[in-house]
């Protein structure tokens, strides 16, 4: 074939770049965007700490819709439970957590948020085609900070300090009201009131059980030093972080409270091939 009395030719192929927000990368292929909008929510990790809370699931309720996160109890420390858009298996619903691109078994608790770059909820099969069956709940991904090539060790100090105290307590009788309340309902039932009055006008202030039960201005802390940086063929980021948060039940007497010292080392090296 000739052209134009031509019997050889150069063809060059040009780029041609797209806009990475008109599709998104899943699995195996991609997606135009609109087909997948609400099936993944993405929470940086400056709004997940901004929260102050000492677990890194506590710090996503109320920020990814469809996702529903409850506590075992109001122990601190307890565990939680995440359900995506809905209990669609029985016996455990659990999502699979991938953190940094390694299958975790639990959940990310162990995780100080401080550390954490963002979290990423793939709520439907599309988005998490890749994980197979195991995805049947959904899929948690987790990405945790990490130092840049050829910058300068970065030292960081994260740091809150503040108290708890109950919302709202219940109003309770003294030992007076009380007794006038029985004797009231008593007469209104056509019997004996049960207290005299002279009963009554000896009965002394009793005890307020509410503020014998919760105590007042619990503290709750977390400090976190965190070192990063890296060279012109690796990264580095490691953290020491330390959190502790006391109860509000039990009083000064007893209370429940948890304490959690977290490390974490992570170390990239790149490779170039030729």
């Amino acid at each position: 074939m000739t052209v134009e009395n031509a019997t050889t030719m150069e063809i060059r192929l040009t780029e041609a770049d797209g806009t990475l927000s008109d599709v998104v990368v899943i699995g195996y292929g991609v997606q135009k965007k609109r087909l997948v909008t609400g099936a993944s929510v993405q929470v940086k990790g400056d709004d997940v700490q901004k929260q102050n809370t000492t677990n890194a699931l506590q710090a996503l309720q109320g920020q990814a819709p469809g996702v529903q996160i409850t506590s075992y109890s109001g122990q601190p420390g307890s565990g939680t439970v995440v359900v995506i858009r809905g209990k669609g298996t029985i016996g455990n619903s659990a999502p699979l957590y991938i953190v940094d691109g390694v299958q975790v078994g639990g959940d990310i608790s162990y995780l100080n948020p401080a550390d954490i770059e963002s979290i990423d909820v793939l709520k439907d099969a599309a988005s998490a085609a890749i994980y197979g069956s195991q995805a049947a709940n959904g899929v948690i991904l987790v990405t945790t900070k990490s130092g840049k090539l050829n910058q300068k060790a970065q030292l960081t100090f994260d740091t809150y300090y503040g108290w708890q105290n109950v919302a709202r307590k219940a109003k309770l009788l003294n030992a007076k009201d009380y007794a006038l309340i029985v004797n009231e309902a008593a007469v209104n039932s056509g019997k004996t009131p049960y207290f005299t009055n002279d009963v009554i006008n000896n009965l002394k202030v009793s005890t307020n059980w509410m503020d014998e039960m919760f105590a007042s201005n619990v503290p709750t802390q977390n400090y976190v030093l965190g070192l990063s940086g890296g060279g012109a063929a690796s990264n580095y980021s490691m953290s020491l972080g330390y959190t502790s948060q006391g109860g509000i039940v039990g009083g000064s007497k007893f209370s429940f409270s948890t304490g959690i010292l977290s490390v974490s080392i992570r170390s990239i090296r790149y490779i170039k091939t030729y």
